[in-house]
């Protein structure tokens, strides 16, 4: 049985004859012996498809002009053994009837670093800007000294932590310091108070101004940003710094008290800075979140990634989505760079929904997906092909949709009710903002989230009765449904 050489790099070839990319010609021939005679068809207990990939990395190992067009193919795509980052590719059918008719198909990527890179931790530079406006005083501002003190637990003795305090004005509270000078932070946090206004701009710059101090791609540079009120006139300007900072390796993430900040602001915040936005009921949860926030910080290992969907014009993109850490819509267009921010330990997930119309029979690839990051060492690039195999004959055998895309999607449909929601609602329509939060809340129920489908049910009651829902409300909605799939 012969196979004719052709380059597929997505597969492993060394993987499949068991070998390493450094091993010898001598030893790729003895080994492809060995296994070529055990899976042989004609041999009793053969296996056919074992043999027929057997024999395909072979002729690729074999031949050195095609091993290195396979090896350099490998390390473009960022599919080395060496490569950082690692994707995997669920799709909701790996085969399609082909057909003119519109036919939706859902891509679910999965990325995260390799093992070995999450252990090389790189050095934390943090700056935490505190709202220590009015509003902040009494438990608020109780439990924000708490945190901070505690966020040493989450550091280690080469990270870098700056504090800074803003109202109206800013003020550098702590400079950059270690651990080891946690006498000085711990004096310098105490003696915080609060008053005046809410200008997140003031802030911000001087958060940004600390971290450039010791940024480097050798550091994770972040900042931090905590209020429980709103800013005016300056949020655009807020967001334009975030912009600016994002090329200088710099993230911000938003943690917003309570239930009075601007939701909508601070989530465009987080997003032009590469960062999440997370909301904090109360008080008390304030110190456990920030920590939480802190150490996942500490596990990333890469910054600044992007990706490109190139699609045939037979595709559609109908939609994209972010899963994990959180659920967000993406505004990905087709052959654009789009911003991802960061990865860590924890996977980060996206969903694609692409409508096909492809008529013709035969394996053929409906996405390419280009990612581009950086990494400890440098910039990562990374590559995958989305294939599906069109059939020109009915199937004999449904296809099973895999559990876990099935339970992204049906979590996923959850958001995009509430999120229509208060899209409609904002617009006018009442009636239909009512029906997509009842329905946000039946489904909720269903999956045993009885006391955030409460919330929803409450909320719909009140947009009925042309009452505006509770702040408070909307945002356990909106960030409760965003969680749905870490839980």
């Amino acid at each position: 049985m012969k196979i004719k050489a052709t380059i597929a790099p997505e597969k492993d070839y060394y993987a499949i004859l068991g070998l390493q990319p450094t091993t010898t010609l001598e030893e790729v021939k003895r080994v492809y012996r060995d296994l070529a005679r055990q899976h042989h068809p004609d041999v009793s207990g053969g296996d056919a498809e074992a043999f027929r990939g057997i024999q395909e990395a072979y002729e690729v190992l074999r031949d050195p002009v095609l091993r290195q067009a396979y090896d350099r193919q490998r390390v473009a795509r960022g599919l080395g053994r060496e490569a950082p980052l690692e994707c995997a590719i669920t799709l909701s059918a790996t085969q399609l009837a082909a057909s003119d008719t519109p036919q939706m198909l859902y891509v679910l990527l999965d990325l995260r670093p390799r093992q070995a890179v999450v252990k090389e931790r790189l050095p934390l530079n943090l700056a935490l800007v505190i709202d220590r406006s009015t509003s902040m005083q009494g438990a608020r501002i109780g439990n924000v000294k708490l945190a901070v003190l505690n966020l040493f637990e989450g550091l280690l003795e080469h990270d870098r932590l700056a504090v800074i305090a803003f109202s109206d004005h800013a003020e550098v509270v702590a400079e950059p310091m270690s651990v080891r000078e946690i006498a000085s932070l711990r004096s310098a946090v105490a003696n915080l108070t609060t008053g005046g206004g809410t200008e997140i701009l003031q802030g911000l710059r001087t958060g940004l101004e600390q971290v450039r101090r010791f940024a480097s791609r050798a550091t994770n540079n972040h900042v931090v940003l905590l209020t429980d009120g709103r800013t005016y006139g300056d949020e655009e300007t807020c967001l334009l710094e975030a912009q600016r900072a994002q090329p200088e390796n710099i993230g911000i993430s938003t943690l917003g008290i309570g239930d009075d900040w601007n939701d909508l602001f601070l989530d465009a915040l987080a997003r032009h800075g590469g960062g999440i936005c997370q909301y904090i009921s109360s008080p008390a949860q304030l110190q456990d979140l920030l920590l939480e926030h802190i150490r996942g910080l500490s596990q990333v290992t890469m910054s600044r990634l992007a990706l490109n969907v190139n699609l045939p014009p037979w595709v559609q993109l109908q939609a994209a989505f972010r899963a994990t850490p959180f659920m967000e819509l993406l505004d990905v267009k087709p052959g654009c760079s789009f911003p991802l921010g960061q990865v860590g330990a924890e996977p980060l997930s996206l969903l694609l929904e692409l409508v096909v119309h492809q008529p013709d029979a035969g394996e053929r690839r409906v996405a390419r997906l280009d990612f581009e990051g950086m990494a400890r060492d440098g910039s990562v690039t990374l590559r995958r092909d989305v294939t599906v195999h069109f059939a020109a004959q009915a199937f004999e055998m449904v296809e099973e949709v895999p559990g876990r895309l099935l339970n992204t999607l049906s979590r996923l449909s959850i958001f995009r009710l509430q999120e229509r929601a208060w899209q409609v609602l904002e617009q006018g329509d009442v009636r239909q903002a009512t029906h997509l939060l009842e329905s946000a809340a039946t489904r909720l129920f269903e999956i045993g989230h009885r006391e955030l489908g409460q919330v929803a049910l409450v909320e719909a009651e009140r947009v009925q009765q042309g009452i505006a829902p509770t702040s408070r409300g909307r945002k356990q909605v909106r960030y409760g449904t965003r969680a749905l799939i870490r839980s």
